[in-house]
């Protein structure tokens, strides 16, 4: 079938990679794609870099054209730096906005769609992406991260967006689109989200409530992140805002970027080369730590790894997918990036991730029993265990302390199931 007259049936855009070890935006390859089908070409002058390495496991360093894998419309790394269901469903309803200025049908919006309609200066990770003879890098907006003075309105507006189906007053949805578009299509997750400069110039990302919120989500996730730093598990500055809705707004600095500089980020599922309906378990995680970690890391990424499957067993994190953990590429070896989207939750009886392969209960003490996998003796192991359990078991307090409805707390009781040491294997 042949192409449109309006649109090239093949598009192309230069890779970038510009983080820490990079001097500037350096050139790595092409990605091309061609009615559906992506395509990817390393330059060979990033093959023979001294700081080269493999940006997704399906990319090895050759001097080849590679192709994803069926189930999947681009390479993981790619995906990574795309948005998920909070940014497409704003880029779709842009493109209805435009498709009706244009008088036209709207067109459907595909991976690729998405993947270049990301603001370049709040897009994840360390990618860059610019067509061939263009200076500017994909996509360019002149306030891709408002102010934190902004937020109030910013949140505002993400409600109205995400609680009407179909707005009448496109005129009013134009401008909410062209406030919100530049600083939130970059991040992943169901829940309305804007990134947005902190006083001092650092990029966070703002999680609002959504129109349909029945809980304080943010507040639980303000807590559960603070317990989690008190344990010595590794999270990024956070804070919680509240403006004029009935719950509050939680505030997390972006953990991809240091200073100014981007840091190369790819989620677990692309580092084990896995995707969307796949299971995973958190021996997978050891298992790449041990293969791929910094040297000097590997150590440490694992006792990380064991605190953080031990908390998320005790709060009742159990969306713990693949998407919600991953690593930054330290030069010489992968990091376990600090832990992010840790949430209680009641609507999920297992975990997204076995502990060991197969079991996905609250089990404890099977945890206790795979620690030899993460380098943990048995003493210390137990030992981490009843520090945290320490720590959780003040949850009810620290909620009320955070203004939390006293029904949210009661509803939320269930998350805490392992404490009590009755949430094992039934």
């Amino acid at each position: 079938m042949a192409a449109k007259k309006t649109k090239p049936a093949q598009d192309m855009v230069e890779v970038y990679l510009d983080c820490e070890f990079t001097d500037g935006p350096t050139s790595v390859g092409r990605l091309w794609h061609d009615r559906g089908q992506v395509r990817f070409e390393y330059h060979e002058a990033w093959i023979a870099n001294r700081h080269a390495f493999e940006l997704d496991p399906g990319l090895t360093l050759d001097a080849e054209p590679f192709f994803p894998d069926p189930e999947q419309a681009n390479f993981g790394v790619f995906l990574d730096s795309s948005p998920d269901r909070w940014g497409q469903m704003l880029m779709d309803r842009r493109e209805a906005i435009v498709a009706r200025d244009e008088k036209r049908q709207p067109r459907k919006l595909h991976a690729w769609d998405y993947l270049l309609g990301v603001q370049d200066a709040t897009r994840m990770g360390a990618l860059r992406f610019r067509r061939k003879d263009e200076e500017v890098f994909i996509d360019h907006h002149p306030l891709p991260a408002p102010p934190v003075a902004d937020l109030a309105q910013l949140e505002a507006i993400a409600a109205e967006i995400s609680g009407r189906a179909a707005l009448k007053d496109l005129d009013q949805l134009r401008q909410w689109l062209a406030v919100l578009v530049a600083p939130g299509a970059s991040l992943g997750g169901a829940h309305p989200k804007a990134n947005y400069r902190e006083k001092d110039g650092s990029l966070w990302i703002a999680k609002f409530p959504s129109s349909d919120d029945t809980r304080d989500n943010a507040a639980w996730e303000k807590l559960v992140h603070d317990m989690a730093s008190e344990l010595e598990i590794r999270t990024p500055p956070s804070a919680l805002r509240r403006f004029n809705r009935d719950f509050h707004t939680f505030c997390v600095k972006r953990f991809d970027r240091a200073g100014g500089a981007r840091r190369f980020f790819v989620s677990a599922m692309t580092a084990l080369r896995k995707h969307d309906g796949t299971k995973g378990s958190y021996l997978d995680l050891a298992e790449f730590i041990q293969d791929h970690g910094t040297p000097d890391g590997i150590a440490l990424d694992l006792e990380q790894l064991y605190r953080r499957l031990v908390f998320n067993i005790l709060v009742g994190n159990r969306d713990d997918h693949l998407r919600n953990h991953g690593f930054l590429w330290g030069e010489d070896g992968w990091r376990l990036a600090g832990a992010f989207d840790m949430n209680p939750s009641i609507d999920k009886r297992e975990h997204v991730l076995t502990i060991d392969g197969f079991v996905a209960d609250s089990d404890i003490e099977l945890v206790v029993a795979t620690a030899g996998f993460y380098g943990i003796k048995d003493g210390r192991a137990n030992e981490i265990v009843d520090n945290t359990k320490a720590i959780v078991s003040t949850w009810k307090d620290r909620a009320r302390k955070l203004g939390i409805a006293a029904g949210d707390i009661e509803l939320t009781g269930s998350a805490f199931s392992a404490l009590d040491d009755r949430g094992g294997r039934r």
